[in-house]
């Protein structure tokens, strides 16, 4: 398979060395064309991929044109408030290729559209898109460590195709059928694990990070329901699973952004310390828009919204959440 890789980053790196090795020719385009030059000539990815190099049968270009031309599949690895700007350089452009394959999590702030949405509105493609999700921390992969997604889509048959095709000894892929749930549970279990990581930088155990994962998850089915996803994704690889590995990984970017304001840093502050994007971080204002419009109760989301952008001191949100009423476990709010 042709596979052009939109995204140069630490994911779209690792996942195209990856297909490389499973015996696919890849192409991965990179937008500043003098660090497009630099990785092509050096094969040297630093600081997003650092101790690997990117194998010399893989092609690095600046022209999204030349990478996407003859494509079999296009596959979308940017942050999501980058995405639409991505996909909208595609226009006027001559496309054939088979699927669409979206690794992107988050939600686009100013629309509150998830990935494959933004994808299907600007190229009407929208039985070619798949959706790629679950716990797959990059720096673990380019390792061979073992791990295990789900992929979703409209089109049944591109699923499973690229199911077979994407597959190798070490990342094992799931068919699944819940588009909505996948890709809602990948953008805010970033919220949630962005919340834990401000749990370890407070200095506070695992009873603490227990109940904001177990909790949060709540919070991200009530939500995912309500707009038509089915409840059980949100305990799959795609919801849970990835709530679980991005809330304890030291490699997890959202963790790393969460542990450092939980120490005392602003969100300004920590963000500059930080090579890539915690996506995290935009998505807390997305969800809450979200949950508004649906009017779902989302405490936890809600308490890290108001540290990252309301400067609520986190001690505060935390005593503030624990003494919330009492209620039942399984309460409906």
């Amino acid at each position: 398979m042709k596979i052009a890789i939109l995204g140069c980053g630490n994911w779209g790196s690792v996942f195209g060395i990856m297909q490389h090795s499973n015996h696919h020719r890849v192409k991965i385009w990179e937008y500043d064309k003098e660090r497009c030059r630099h990785v092509a000539a050096t094969r040297n990815n630093e600081p997003f991929l650092i101790g690997h190099r990117i194998p010399d049968d893989i092609e690095l270009h600046w022209s999204i044109e030349h990478v996407i031309t003859g494509a079999d599949l296009i596959v979308f690895a940017v942050p999501s408030q980058a995405l639409r700007s991505v996909v909208e350089l595609m226009k006027g452009l001559e496309i054939r290729c088979e699927y669409y394959l979206s690794l992107t999590k988050g939600i686009e702030i100013g629309t509150l559209c998830r990935p494959s949405e933004i994808i299907a509105d600007l190229t009407g493609a929208r039985d070619k898109i798949s959706v790629l999700s679950g716990p797959c921390i990059a720096n673990e992969l380019i390792r061979k460590e073992p791990a295990a997604v789900v992929i979703v889509g409209r089109g049944p048959s591109a699923v499973h195709e690229l199911q077979t095709a994407l597959s190798t000894a070490y990342f094992r892929i799931y068919e699944g059928n819940d588009l909505v749930g996948v890709e809602l549970g990948a953008a805010l279990k970033n919220v949630i694990a962005i919340g834990c990581g401000m749990s370890d930088g407070l200095g506070f155990g695992t009873n603490a990070k227990g109940a904001l994962i177990t909790r949060g998850i709540v919070e991200i089915q009530r939500l995912g329901v309500k707009m038509g996803a089915q409840a059980q994704t949100f305990w799959g690889l795609s919801g849970l699973g990835d709530l679980v590995t991005t809330a304890f990984s030291d490699e997890s970017r959202n963790h790393i952004l969460g542990r450092k304001i939980g120490a005392g840093k602003t969100l300004a502050q920590a963000s500059r310390e930080m090579i890539m994007v915690a996506e995290g971080a935009p998505t807390a204002r997305a969800v809450m828009s979200m949950a508004e419009r649906h009017a779902i109760d989302m405490p936890i989301c809600e308490a890290v919204y108001d540290i990252l952008y309301q400067n609520k001191p986190p001690k505060t949100a935390i005593s503030d959440l624990m003494n919330r009423p009492l209620k039942h476990e399984w309460s409906e709010h």
